[in-house]
């Protein structure tokens, strides 16, 4: 399987002064998601996964566009978030604003909006992540060509799943707004085959 863990383009969250649990991009994060999804268009995709984040979401529709495929949106693909409990948009909100998205797997909706329990340590977030690398193997099968759009800190802690490492290992993957990491999981063997920003030509380039 060919997985492309992706992050959000630059939000509000990042350079608000204070702390936020959820918002959109910015001007400069609409620019970067533009580019990463110029770039990815020619990764022939099989399927989009998302964070319910908003960030990730704006960040996923452009690729969504350009490759024709819909917005996979995981609940459970937040952002590794150590505040306390919050609630996201509903569900009908989201589809609202981001038609290109859906929610595979989800029952009843709830109407007050997907909430976020928060209360995560490093080792409650690290296996999260390694539960959605799991589920992302499964979903993407041996041949599938799969992207994840999420955050940062969950990026971080699914490579070292990925990587086999502890979530107290001492390595500590880090990816800029919109970088994407290329990798290849086949069986027990892993392959990186690009870490960094979105790049034109990114496919021809690394061959």
């Amino acid at each position: 399987m060919e997985l492309f863990i992706i992050r959000h383009g630059e939000s509000v969250t990042n350079t608000s002064e204070t702390l936020l649990a959820d918002g959109g991009l910015t001007e400069r994060g609409r620019g970067q998601a533009a580019v990463m999804a110029a770039c990815m268009a020619e990764a022939k995709l099989d399927r989009i996964f998302c964070s319910p984040l908003m960030r990730a979401v704006e960040t996923a529709q452009p690729l969504a566009r350009a490759t024709g495929l819909p917005v996979e949106v995981w609940l459970d693909a937040h952002e590794v978030w150590t505040g306390d409990g919050y609630r996201g948009p509903t569900m009908e909100r989201l589809t609202e604003l981001y038609p290109e998205i859906r929610f595979p797997g989800v029952g009843v909706a709830d109407p007050l909006g997907w909430h976020c329990p928060g209360g995560e340590t490093s080792q409650s977030g690290f296996e999260r992540a390694r539960l959605l690398l799991g589920r992302l193997r499964e979903q993407g099968g041996e041949d599938g060509r799969v992207a994840l759009v999420a955050h940062g800190a969950l990026n971080r802690r699914l490579m070292l799943a990925v990587l086999g490492l502890d979530y107290s290992s001492q390595v500590r993957p880090y990816g800029d707004n919109c970088s994407i990491w290329w990798l290849g999981l086949e069986g027990n063997r892993t392959s990186v085959r690009y870490v960094g920003p979105a790049i034109p030509q990114l496919f021809q380039v690394v061959k």
